[in-house]
């Protein structure tokens, strides 16, 4: 799908990237914990990339977003959602590939004004008073553009001033406040040496600011409270790219670019120093208390540097393309909790009993009072690198029939805090197949097939989780269920309970990481498809699509392997294990011993990437050996991710009266694996979330994936009036997606650690998908449009646009954890919501 800057002005479509990709069949939203990003044909919404001007924009620290530009700075934006040739990669989802406006020796400028309100809400959740949410956003826009000197050197400018509000009001204590400030700038360069070498620049900016001011707020009473403070949200950059373009002969051209990108991750309260300390209700809902205004404080930067290099040959029947790519990428971290440490207090002991299994041993379905005090600290800066090069042959075989043959060759490589590398992945081999025919040679049909192998790198979120000096231990504590301080931390804290350690604080050792063994991450694609255009020029198409995450990449814990494997062997040398204390009866240490291999790998000691469901060879450092570990011993399934779908599609282009595009998707997305983040419980951390952490959160855990939207309706398209006016309307319905419940595992003791993660309600399997599916959604939005011409070639545009007209408030997410809020409604539809808006051109 390829749509021009103009057709978007004529479209009810928000203005943002995620929102066109909308449009096109086989693309989904996203759960709302994963922010505004799509789904592309079953993949997670963090497998994608996006490119401006060739210039790769997308988020690579968790693959979750890309650079934000307005619309006035687009041309053309394609979307492509699988069959992608090898000039593509580093996506096993879609590809957003978009080109900006440039300048020309005609003069033009122009100015817009945008302004978006909600005018309804959607019910309460349980968590959000939704009643008196509140959003709205002005968007101001001015462009020229012309030469700079005349047939040489040509520009394009803009300047985009957004300014969001959005008031927010949650019952477990909370209240927010958001203002958004983005000062957008955007300027593209042509200059042309001579006819045949030109040289392009790109740059632009959307750095951005969000200020968030936290209150307290009871919901029962509907007051808000006490001011706590403001945090201050930085993102977005500076991002540039320089191109020389030179047409060698008449059938060669070379393209050269050299670009670099930068995006803030910062997230960080005026007072960093209040405790985080929350209170459980009777329910097991945890409220806010103390004077804390954001539990994490982050301090993040991320910097890309990228080099390209491509070369095509125009050889009669071929059409040659050959190309390099490297980026290297350096994310830098630093995150800790408000004023240092996080305790949960649990006065019922409902909260430790549904979320730690900590229950009353005459009544399992009773807590205990208890603490539960965490730390977690975690900096750094990581390097990742990635190369690859391609060459693809497009052969027109005969007048009806024409082959692509690719193949592309990616490396990936990963460096540690220290700046060693703990894993480099060679050789990622991709095939690129494609064919086209024309059955009857008239040139109104087609049927063609598609195959690729598509590779996807190692996110830098895995440097920093896994090969950085991370501290992460949380300690529990028995407590009289009473006492607190003023800033919310416990007093009258009882008998220490016990400690579970996720990391030590040591940059781990880099063979202790990765499985020697380990293969790359990759998906099998095969496409195969038919269009036919009527007389009337009415375009129908029909299209399958199947793509198998073929291997993932995961980290996983091997305490029980190993436990397991030095008991059968024999051999756990004592003189190397380390000092373990000795305790009496009463819990009192009386001395220490060589300490077993049980008390070292306690569950969580160690996680190494590797393919669930192989056998594993990775290094222990306490013994100073590699050790050997079968896929019986650890106990994982193989990561599995299918997808199915059918498309059907009917296009009517715009024939200065009426056009449409409409399509109708059946799709199926199972297995247990989701992909690079966890839309079960909202996990960002690419490539290492809980899926896999333990074998048993994978108990029940194969069925109907989060993305999983079975039937899809959308149709959009324009209508133009004789005397100017222009109405326009796009529609969607969809099925909803699969539900599950998640509770504590009530057999496997490292899997119960990990709280409400596995697949149990109740003490019972409920399998992935077995709990029904959220509503069916559906909406429709409407504009209108009326250019008011004067002289001078001058232009006024005025318009309307209105969101979810009649207001449809389906649940999208309910509650997925166990206990007395399962199944409740977490998330509605978008409210409906207008946007007014009034464009000046002058060309």
């Amino acid at each position: 799908m390829v749509m021009s800057a103009d057709q978007l002005v004529e479209l009810p479509v928000a203005r943002d990237l995620t929102s066109v990709t909308m449009l096109a069949p086989s693309v989904s939203k996203g759960d709302s914990a994963f922010g505004n990003n799509a789904s592309f044909a079953g993949a997670s919404v963090a497998e994608n990339v996006s490119y401006i001007n060739g210039l790769n924009t997308t988020n690579f620290r968790n693959g979750l977003g890309f650079s934000e530009v307005p619309f006035e700075f687009y041309e053309n934006i394609q979307v492509k959602t699988g069959g992608y040739s090898a000039k593509f990669g580093r996506s096993t989802g879609g590809v957003m590939n978009a080109t900006t406006k440039s300048g020309s020796n005609e003069f033009k400028f122009g100015s817009s004004f945008y302004y978006d309100e909600e005018v309804s809400t959607v019910p309460n959740t349980h968590w959000n008073n939704n009643d008196k949410d509140a959003f709205e956003e002005s968007n101001y826009n001015v462009y020229a553009s012309g030469a700079l000197v005349q047939d040489r050197v040509f520009f394009y400018a803009l300047y985009n001033h957004k300014t969001e509000n959005e008031d927010i009001y949650n019952f477990t204590g909370s209240a927010w406040k958001q203002e958004v400030e983005t000062d957008f700038w955007g300027l593209k360069l042509d200059g042309y040496i001579t006819e045949n070498h030109r040289v392009e620049l790109t740059a632009f900016s959307d750095d951005r600011e969000t200020v968030e001011s936290t209150y307290a707020y009871d919901g029962e009473t509907d007051t808000s409270g006490q001011y706590f403070g403001d945090t201050i949200y930085g993102r977005g950059g500076v991002n540039w790219i320089a191109s020389y373009i030179g047409n060698l002969t008449d059938t060669m051209e070379l393209t050269v670019s050299y670009g670099r990108n930068e995006a803030d991750r910062s997230d960080v309260p005026e007072d960093i120093t209040p405790p985080l300390t929350e209170l459980a209700d009777e329910n097991g809902v945890l409220q806010r208390t103390g004077q804390w205004i954001t539990g994490n404080v982050e301090r993040g930067l991320d910097e890309r540097e990228m080099t390209r290099v491509d070369f095509t040959w125009d050889i009669g029947d071929h059409f040659v393309e050959v190309g390099l790519d490297r980026e290297i990428n350096t994310a830098s971290n630093d995150v800790h909790r408000s004023g240092g440490v996080q305790w949960q207090n649990d006065p019922y002991g409902q909260w430790a009993c549904d979320e730690w299994g900590f229950c009353d041993e005459n009544d399992e379905s009773l807590g205990l009072p208890l603490v539960v005090e965490t730390h977690y600290d975690n900096v750094g800066s990581f390097e990742t690198e990635s190369s690859a090069f391609y060459i693809q042959d497009t052969w027109d075989v005969t007048d009806t029939l024409s082959l692509q043959v690719g193949l592309r060759n990616e490396t990936f490589k990963n460096l540690n805090a220290e700046g060693e590398s703990f894993i480099e992945v060679k050789d990622q081999w991709a095939p690129r197949l494609s064919a086209v025919w024309d059955p009857t040679g008239a040139g109104n049909q087609k049927v063609y097939a598609n195959y690729g192998h598509y590779y996807l790198p190692i996110a830098a979120n895995t440097n920093i989780r896994m090969s950085a000096p991370e501290y992460y231990v949380r300690d529990f504590y028995d407590w009289d269920g009473d006492c607190l301080n003023e800033d919310g931390t416990p007093c009258n804290v009882g008998d220490y309970i016990g400690r579970v350690t996720y990391g030590n604080g040591e940059v781990p050792d880099t063979r202790s990481l990765v499985d020697t063994n380990i293969e790359p991450m990759y998906q099998s694609e095969f496409i195969l498809g038919y269009e036919f255009v009527t007389e009337q020029g009415y375009e129908l198409g029909a299209r399958g699509i199947y793509r198998n995450l073929e291997t993932s990449m995961e980290d996983v814990a091997i305490d029980a392997a190993v436990i397991d494997y030095y008991n059968s062997t024999g051999n756990w040398d004592t003189s190397r294990s380390g000092s373990c204390d000795t305790t009496n009866d009463s819990g009192d240490v009386i001395g220490t011993h060589p300490c077993s291999v049980e008390e070292v790998f306690t569950g969580f000691h160690q996680y190494v990437l590797t393919n669930p469901g192989s056998e594993m060879r990775t290094y222990i450092p306490e013994m100073d050996e590699y050790i050997s570990l079968t896929a019986d011993q650890l106990r994982y399934p193989e990561a599995k991710r299918q997808y199915g779908a059918l498309e059907f599609t009917f296009k009517r282009p715009f024939d200065g009266r009426w056009s449409l595009d409409a399509s109708y998707t059946w799709a199926h997305s199972w297995g247990n694996n989701e992909g690079y983040v966890r839309s079960d419980n909202g996990q960002n951390d690419a490539g290492i979330t809980t899926n896999f952490d333990q074998p048993g959160l994978l108990d029940g855990g194969y069925g109907d994936l989060p993305n999983d939207r079975r039937h899809t309706v959308k149709a959009f398209g324009t209508y133009a009036f004789d005397m100017g006016l222009r109405v326009g309307a796009n529609f969607m319905w969809q099925s909803g997606r699969p539900k599950n419940c998640f509770g504590v595992h009530p057999t496997d003791v490292f899997a119960a650690a990990y709280g409400r993660e596995s697949f149990y309600c109740d003490g019972e399997l409920a399998p992935r998908a077995s709990r029904g599916r959220t509503d069916n959604y559906w909406k429709m939005d409407l504009n209108a449009q009326y250019p008011v011409a004067f002289g001078n070639n001058q232009q006024l545009l005025l318009s309307l646009d209105v969101f979810n007209l009649f207001d449809s408030d389906a649940v999208t997410e309910t509650e997925e954890l166990n206990g007395d809020q399962y199944g409740l409604p977490e998330q509605y539809q978008d409210p409906r919501s207008i946007r007014l808006g009034v464009r000046y051109d002058f060309n």
